[in-house]
């Protein structure tokens, strides 16, 4: 019974010694690595390539006052890889991509068309293929060295803002795998969230993040359609609930205005799907359960009609989807990617001479 004791002990002791031994050592690795937190590319005037990390710097304290936990490095280039090269030289040290969740693209690239860089991003293999991407106002640089007084990392902050806008039927969730996937598919419009900074006051007893003096928050309300070379186009508001309405709805708030007033209208669940014919005929159908949270109709939202509050609202709906449906065909960018759609069912050989957007809408209040 002692020997069994001691052997016991014995075990407990050698595995008490490895914990610590690996405690010891693990961390090494880390601060050997620049942990890339965010990423952003910018074409500088002079046309060179710039690209800006943001990396957690280890030790740092994240208590209120504290100095900031994350730097922010760039490298210029001719190309691409040159510039992440040119950080690697900087920070004596490869950053490491395995944590970055945003990739920030800017207005100058935008305009200037990202097709090439987005393909070669997509082959480079030290960044993961599922990283999040946003189109920046401004440059990437600019917007990764903001202060945010909630979270002082910007790059942090907008993974979680990207999150819930994909989970509240904004944008559904763009990433570098998909982004470069339908520049390379025929028929699509490829799209993005575009940022604005909005000046914020500093948070009360919040932590000074460092950076600017000023702090933000970020606005992704718009969204950003690209044609085929990868030049892209801001678009409206609207547009980005009619993207919403039109595939992945749920919790997205309509604001409906009628004659007599409003109503707030939250799209709890929606079911919807795209019917295509051959022809060209393209048949939106879906069917939204809704609830309204806000209004001056009445003294409560719970005395308004179900028919009243179901008509409105398909009429919202039918006016939005169109209207985005409508500009689209104008300037040649199709948020719902409808071509898209259809020669992935019948082939790029069936090309019709025009598609019709048919809408079959139906409403109710409730849960679903």
């Amino acid at each position: 019974m002692k020997n069994r004791t001691k052997r016991i002990l014995l075990v407990a002791l050698v595995l008490i010694a490895c914990a610590v031994f690996s405690e010891l050592i693990a961390p090494q690795p880390v601060l050997n690595k620049g942990v890339v937190i965010g990423m952003g590319v910018d074409k500088t005037e002079t046309g060179a390539m710039e690209v800006t990390v943001q990396i957690a710097v280890a030790g740092e304290s994240s208590a209120p006052g504290a100095p900031n936990r994350y730097a922010v490095v760039s490298g210029e280039s001719s190309t691409l890889i040159g510039a992440m090269e040119q950080i690697s030289r900087i920070t004596a040290y490869k950053p490491a991509y395995f944590h970055c969740h945003v990739l920030i693209l800017g207005e100058k690239l935008i305009e200037e068309g990202v097709r090439e860089v987005v393909t070669q991003l997509f082959a480079e293999d030290s960044v993961m293929d599922d990283v999040a991407i946003l189109a920046a106002k401004g440059t990437a640089k600019k917007t990764l060295e903001r202060s945010v007084s909630v979270q002082g990392a910007a790059a942090i902050y907008l993974q979680q803002l990207n999150k819930i806008n994909s989970t509240t039927g904004g944008h559904p969730t763009t990433t570098l795998k998909s982004f470069a996937t339908e520049f390379e598919t025929e028929g699509y419009t490829p799209f993005l969230p575009w940022v604005e900074a909005i000046p914020v006051p500093k948070a009360v007893g919040g932590a000074d993040t460092g950076g600017d003096e000023q702090n933000y928050a970020f606005d992704c309300s718009k969204t950003v359609l690209f044609d085929e070379e990868g030049r892209g186009t801001v678009e409206s508001e609207e547009v980005t609930v009619a993207i919403g309405l039109s595939g992945q709805a749920e919790g997205i708030l309509l604001p409906v205005k009628t004659e007599n007033g409003f109503m707030d209208v939250l799209v709890k669940k929606s079911l919807t799907w795209w019917h295509i014919e051959k022809s060209g005929r393209v048949a939106l159908c879906p069917l939204y359960f809704v609830k309204v949270v806000a209004t001056d109709l009445a003294e409560s939202p719970a005395e308004l009609k179900d028919e009243f509050v179901e008509e409105k609202v398909k009429q919202y709906v039918e006016k939005v989807v169109s209207d985005a449906f409508l500009h689209g065909k104008a300037t040649g960018l199709d948020p719902f990617s409808v071509k898209g759609k259809y020669y992935k069912k019948y082939g790029t050989k069936n090309k019709p001479a025009d598609c019709k957007l048919a809408l079959k809408i139906k409403v109710k209040v409730g849960d679903a």
